[in-house]
């Protein structure tokens, strides 16, 4: 009966405790039950009896809320969604550190007081902390509220997707490794300047704020190959979640005044290239993509850990 057998996936889902033992002993007694109640009140057992039998039960969180022992701060099958969401909205915060700082303003709720390497890094778990409280906060009013809110999960994400083959993950590495070599090579000896030489200033600036840009693109990319190298071996999700937080970090610290100019002298830049429409713009797709690529990432790292460990 497959209307049974989702409904019994479902209810897994939010069923508190991780041991596989105990809850496949709560499953089975919860079958047992939606059988016997229909045959009892509806005469046989057919896929038709038991959706009736399911839809009087109740939905799924409201099942698995019944097997809660004592009263905890924040109910077990909602505890799934604590790092899942923490990770979701501390991803957006991190981007809205870097475009705030883009922009000229140090903000984003919490303001990152220096912007040496230090200071930033001290700054991340106070963030961290801010985020994952705040989460807490609303899924323990969740849980005072008998804890049946229908709270997304998001394992759609992960429903068709599978394990890339060993030969996409060295794909994967050799298209990153390639476009690092590229754009070092593109900043390091580009752009050139064509029509015998006779550039405006203002396209001089546009050029170098470019190939600033190139620079932070071979910075994102040897990332990325760090990254790729790793899940050759051992593939995690989580490695593209470390990835993709460790290249915003280097956006943010690449444009910081402790080291944009140092950056813009090793690149033989014009100094106000560094502060160019042109860059803001650049820094701002590329924040955006990592932000975007971070938060789904953490969507389908915690979704998951959601289906295999219930």
């Amino acid at each position: 009966m497959v209307r049974l057998k989702k409904y019994l996936d479902d209810v897994r889902t939010f069923l508190p405790g991780t041991d596989p033992d105990k809850v496949d002993e709560i499953l089975r007694e919860i079958e047992s039950h939606l059988l016997e109640r229909a045959e009892r009140e509806h005469g046989e057992i057919n896929d038709t009896t038991v959706a009736i039998s399911i839809k009087e039960y109740g939905s799924p969180e409201e099942v698995a809320a019944r097997y809660y022992e004592g009263g905890p701060i924040i109910a077990a099958h909602l505890k799934n969604y604590l790092f899942m969401y923490t990770g979701i909205l501390f991803a957006i915060h991190l981007g809205l550190h870097l475009i705030a700082f883009v922009f000229g303003e140090n903000g984003a709720i919490f303001s990152f007081r220096g912007t040496d390497l230090i200071s930033l890094v001290s700054q991340l778990p106070v963030t961290f902390v801010f985020d994952f409280g705040l989460v807490s906060l609303i899924l323990y009013f969740v849980t005072q509220a008998k804890g049946t809110a229908k709270l997304p999960h998001f394992t759609y994400f992960i429903r068709e997707e599978k394990t890339p083959s060993i030969g996409k993950r060295i794909g994967s590495l050799i298209g990153t490794s390639a476009g690092a070599v590229i754009t070092f090579l593109a900043f390091t000896y580009g752009p050139f300047y064509l029509g015998n030489g006779e550039l405006t200033e203002i396209a001089i600036v546009a050029l170098d704020s470019f190939k600033f840009g190139l620079f932070l693109a071979f910075g994102l990319l040897i990332i990325d190959s760090v990254s790729n190298l790793i899940n050759i071996f051992n593939y995690s999700r989580f490695s593209k979640i470390v990835s993709n937080t460790l290249g915003l970090v280097f956006l943010f610290l690449a444009v910081s005044p402790d080291y944009k100019s140092d950056i813009a002298s090793y690149l033989s830049l014009n100094p106000s290239s560094v502060d160019h429409p042109m860059l803001v713009a650049i820094l701002f797709l590329m924040a955006i993509v990592l932000i975007v690529d971070l938060v789904f990432e953490t969507i389908k790292f915690w979704a998951s850990r959601i289906v295999r460990t219930n």
